[in-house]
């Protein structure tokens, strides 16, 4: 991470997605192992809202990790 890359096998999450207000600020940021969580979370983001047409509003508890979750040794 102080390179600037991810550890392999690990995503940059956002909790709040960014096309529902949320920033790139690093606290709106986790870094999460990429399987099964964030495919899992991801998935599951995009089955619900795959219907929706720019402009359309629901809501929905998303899933936000409570933790920032780091690999062993990186």
């Amino acid at each position: 991470m102080k390179k600037g890359k991810n550890p392999s096998g690990w995503q940059v999450h956002h909790n709040l997605p960014l096309d529902d207000g949320g920033t790139n600020d690093f606290e709106n940021l986790t870094l999460i192992q990429n399987h099964p969580y964030h495919k899992a979370i991801t998935n599951t983001q995009k089955t619900l809202t795959k219907d929706l047409t720019h402009g359309d509003s629901i809501d929905i508890d998303w899933p936000i990790p409570k933790y920032n979750i780091y690999p062993k040794g990186e």
